[in-house]
């Protein structure tokens, strides 16, 4: 129960979007026409999917853990690790 208190605001966002985009994807295959998931239900999910990964990385970064973003085929890294100093 101690690990619950201390998520921060990003953190509690990313939990409750997730649950929201789990919902969606219920009551799209749910609501008629049954078993046919419209593309728009499927690109708003990969959206909401997006932001919760956007709000961990941002809970991470102010938690100061090592946090890495790419551009190209997407890709976000999180490590314990401190980053190391860049020498010049």
């Amino acid at each position: 129960m101690k690990n619950l208190k201390s998520l921060t605001p990003q953190a509690w966002v990313a939990i409750a979007l997730a649950f929201v985009a789990a919902a969606t994807f219920i009551a799209g295959i749910i609501i008629p026409p049954p078993g046919e998931v419209h593309p728009s239900i499927i690109q708003g999910i990969g959206l909401m999917i997006i932001l919760v990964a956007i709000f961990f990385a941002w809970d991470a970064v102010i938690r100061g853990l090592n946090t890495k973003f790419e551009h190209g085929k997407t890709k976000i890294t999180v490590s314990q690790t401190t980053p190391k100093p860049e020498t010049e």
